[in-house]
């Protein structure tokens, strides 16, 4: 059977961000970051039979992959200078 593990954009009511699966809390986080950490834990845990649903900004609903916010193009490095001083 399939679990859905969602993470909410907004914390309810000062209790933290809660992490659900199918609509069940099944975990309290002190932060955004530490409910999506929480989720993405437990669905690898799960194997294959997991997906993760993380609310927006917006208030829309959308599937968190591995290629969640990965630049399209990652900038180039500025040069870096040494001294041959000894």
């Amino acid at each position: 059977m399939t679990h859905l593990y969602e993470v909410p954009y907004f914390p309810e009511d000062d209790l933290g961000w809660p992490v659900r699966v199918d609509g069940r809390i099944v975990a309290r986080c002190d932060s955004r970051y530490d409910a999506l950490l929480t989720a993405v834990n437990r669905a690898a845990a799960e194997g294959g039979n997991a997906s993760i649903g993380i609310e927006g900004a917006d208030g829309v609903w959308r599937p968190f992959g591995s290629d969640a916010k990965r630049p399209s193009r990652v900038p180039a490095m500025p040069a870096r200078r040494f001294s041959s001083a000894r």
